[in-house]
């Protein structure tokens, strides 16, 4: 199926086209997004829009919703056998190895150059290309029970065992994507952080993007995993913010909600990265420049 690179934002008067480039940019982005239609003329199709994670950030047809048959993104369906249901759901561990690849992944696609984009793109519009046939469940059959794994890097709480594949990371490129659908499970977030607060054996980073905004917790936890000199290097991180410097929060953690509002806990000191570099790395070149 052709990639659907523009899309129509209706919200009661209100009538705007809407590009992938630009949609994480908007201030009212959370609004936008849950209020997005095909912008083919005459056609009523509702659009969800899939920000970047295992793919590329995409648009594509709402389930079960509909093209007209004279759209340019009509597509018939065919059924496919019923998926599998979740059982049950349970945590499980990720073991520290585990989040350092997450972490050292995260970080270089971050990275990635505009040439290296474009090649994945160009792979990805490919796969896809003239594939005008869209499956739906036939509901006939029976669903297949498996038990739902969500990711956690909380205590008391079995990792997988060796040869078992452990439960995938969601990724989050801004705060702008952190949502509901992450509380309870860790994920990994990436953010520049707009102020620090250090208390004793407490530490929170605030991060703030358009009109949304989310506290990174560093608590007795996160002390207790941590080096004994963690609360220096806390205090060495946040003079360098002072100063008026960039510090970018790259880190995986357990969303939660406080105040009713979204908030990531982290619980050690090697799920995060200052600046793409581990914690106590980034205060060893503050501190020692000439060293550096």
């Amino acid at each position: 199926m052709a990639t659907i690179e523009l899309v129509l934002y209706k919200n009661g008067d209100e009538f705007e086209e809407v590009t992938l480039d630009e949609i994480e940019k908007r201030s009212d982005f959370d609004t936008v997004k849950k209020n997005l239609y095909c912008a083919f003329e005459g056609c009523t199709a509702k659009i969800e829009y899939v920000p970047r994670g295992k793919r590329v950030a995409h648009f594509k047809t709402w389930p079960m919703s509909d093209h007209s048959p004279d759209c340019e993104d009509f597509f018939e369906r065919e059924k496919r056998k019923a998926g599998k249901k979740s059982l049950a759901s349970s945590s499980v561990g990720l073991t520290d190895k585990h989040i350092n690849n997450v972490l050292r992944n995260f970080i270089n696609s971050i990275d990635e150059t505009e040439e290296e984009k474009q090649q994945r793109l160009e792979i990805q519009r490919n796969r896809r290309r003239d594939r005008k046939i869209n499956k739906v469940t036939d509901e006939t059959q029976d669903s297949e029970l498996t038990e739902n794994l969500r990711p956690t890097t909380g205590n008391n709480v079995d990792t997988p065992l060796e040869g078992k594949r452990a439960p995938r990371v969601k990724r989050r490129y801004n705060l702008s994507l952190l949502s509901e659908d992450d509380i309870n499970t860790a994920t990994a977030l990436y953010e520049e952080v707009d102020a620090i607060s250090i208390e004793e054996k407490r530490v929170m980073f605030r991060l703030q993007r358009n009109n949304k905004e989310a506290n990174v917790y560093f608590e007795e936890n996160f002390f207790n995993n941590s080096a004994t000199n963690i609360d220096s290097m806390f205090k060495t991180v946040k003079r360098y913010l002072s100063d008026g410097n960039l510090v970018e929060l790259y880190c995986v953690g357990n969303v939660e909600r406080r105040n009713n509002n979204i908030c990531l806990v982290v619980n050690k000191q090697s799920h995060i990265r200052i600046n793409k570099m581990t914690i106590e790395k980034f205060t060893f070149n503050i501190s020692n420049p000439d060293l550096s």
